[in-house]
């Protein structure tokens, strides 16, 4: 009797431990979950930061391109860009001020509101469109049927607004430095043929400035970005001098 009471005892503290060790796993388990669902919406709030962040840029950038625009006597020549633009020192062209409304990350696809608002702001008889790099950034990127349509896009809406145009091409990339990895060469050479078939159909300007870079490269043996994409002084100085070169043969003649 005695021993079935023992049994009975053991076997009753062997359920209590097991019961005992089960809830601990469970609420480790519980806390171990809520921890994960915890970094997980911490990752998402970083993802939407990071996101706005960069809308945050555009809008603070658009705004000082606006009180730009306050500050500068009419009429204007514009530079319609990305970064590579927005790093540009512009001096005034032709007696113009000269508005350099490039805008980091700025993409084909997304430009047309913008341009439009620009081109409701001002007067003047010239905008020089140089951008698509960013439309050839990651794996997905735009694709050459949308980048086409929309470059085309923006460049009858200037032209609608009688103001003379002039196209500049996409730069080449720089392959071995970091910045370039980000960015699909392959790509930046397919754009580099639409924004010559664009120029072609509308019958504008285009001045090349990739095959100018790349012979400048092989010509001095010298890198002309300082990261892979964007432009060292020296080669951004070369870019300013063809294209305004290019934007003074397009601009009216007096009279004219």
């Amino acid at each position: 009797m005695k021993t079935d009471k023992l049994l009975v005892t053991l076997l009753t503290g062997c359920l209590l431990s097991m019961s005992g060790i089960t809830l601990y796993y469970k609420l480790g388990w519980d806390r171990m979950d809520a921890q994960m669902r915890q970094i997980a919406s911490d990752v998402d709030l970083v993802n939407t930061t990071m996101q706005d962040l960069g809308g945050l840029y555009r809008r603070t950038r658009i705004a000082i391109i606006q009180a730009q625009l306050r500050s500068q006597g009419l009429p204007l020549i514009i530079i319609l860009g990305d970064s590579i633009v927005e790093q540009l020192y512009c001096p005034a062209l032709a007696g113009r001020n000269v508005l350099n409304a490039g805008i980091s990350g700025a993409r084909v696809l997304e430009s047309q509101p913008f341009l439009e608002s620009i081109l409701a702001a001002t007067t003047g008889p010239l905008v020089i469109v140089a951008m698509g790099v960013n439309d050839a950034f990651g794996a997905a990127g735009t694709t050459p049927e949308q980048f086409e349509a929309g470059y085309e896009a923006l460049c009858k809406t200037i032209l609608a607004d009688n103001r003379r145009l002039v196209l500049v091409n996409l730069p080449p990339l720089e392959q071995e430095k970091p910045e370039a990895k980000r960015f699909d060469a392959a790509k930046i050479a397919h754009y580099n043929a639409l924004v010559a078939a664009v120029a072609g159909r509308l019958a504008v300007p285009l001045v090349d400035i990739n095959a100018m870079l790349v012979e400048r490269r092989k010509a001095s043996g010298q890198s002309q970005t300082v990261d892979g994409v964007h432009l060292n002084p020296a080669a951004a100085a070369a870019w300013r001098d063809a294209v305004y070169t290019a934007a003074l043969r397009a601009l009216p003649r007096p009279g004219s």
